[in-house]
């Protein structure tokens, strides 16, 4: 009976799992998020600087700060930074020096590398992307827009968007499940400038939608499964004893 007894509370532990665990839960490489998010993979960074060079190219690096609002992602790591270049200028200019308006401009090419940090000095290559060009806009990967009045910047952002080609997470991202069948769409705006534009202080977002399975947290099917194995185990031991 003792045995029936525990067997019976092991069970109705399980049960307990499978009303509270969440099958969308995944860690990879130290960084933890959740894919039942209603925007699977939403990356916010406070601290992007993008460096324009003299042929118009940009490049630059940041810090992801926030994963879908949370702050404590990072679970074995220490940071989540990525860095970009390979823009490449496509149409537009940048604003004359004195004048007022907004300048729009387009770019080719482009990639994204993101890296898991880690206490002992040590990184890894947790995203690997290349710009994404849109159809509809001949082979665009990155918008700008600079407004100006009077020469002063009032207004600076971007929108680009990228695919998975490698990296640790590489499997959860490579879904082609945004604009245009791209896996990654990001947005950047700029709250501080050199007069010439040449670099520039911000923030930005990148943001996912994914549907593949996980597996990392037993769903809640399996556990119910495990619950009536137990009870049927606690039954054949009660009938031998008997």
């Amino acid at each position: 009976m003792q045995f029936l007894n525990k067997v019976l509370a092991g069970a109705t532990l399980a049960a307990a799992m499978a009303a509270t665990a969440q099958a969308g839960v995944v860690s990879v490489g130290g960084v933890t998020w959740n894919t039942d998010d209603v925007i699977d993979f939403s990356g916010t960074t406070d601290t992007v600087r993008q460096l324009i060079g003299a042929d118009g190219s940009l490049s630059g690096s940041g810090l992801i700060t926030k994963i879908n609002g949370s702050g404590s992602f990072c679970t074995a790591c220490t940071t989540l930074s990525f860095t970009f270049g390979g823009y490449e200028q496509l149409t537009g200019s940048l604003p004359a020096p004195g004048s007022s308006g907004t300048s729009n401009l387009t770019y080719s090419d482009g990639w994204v590398k993101v890296y898991a940090n880690y206490a002992d000095g040590s990184s890894a290559l947790w995203l690997d992307m290349v710009a994404h060009a849109i159809g509809d806009f001949n082979g665009t990967t990155l918008m700008g827009s600079i407004t100006t009045v009077l020469g002063s910047v009032s207004g600076m952002n971007g929108l680009g968007w990228l695919d998975v080609v490698g990296g640790l997470a590489a499997d959860y991202f490579d879904t082609n499940a945004m604009a245009d069948g791209s896996d990654f769409t990001f947005s950047t705006t700029f709250t501080s400038y050199y007069p010439d534009f040449t670099n520039a202080v911000g923030s930005g977002t990148f943001t996912s939608r994914s549907d593949v399975p996980t597996a990392d947290v037993p769903e809640p099917a399996s556990i119910a499964l495990m619950g009536l194995g137990l009870l049927g185990l606690a039954a054949r031991r009660r009938k031998q004893a008997q």
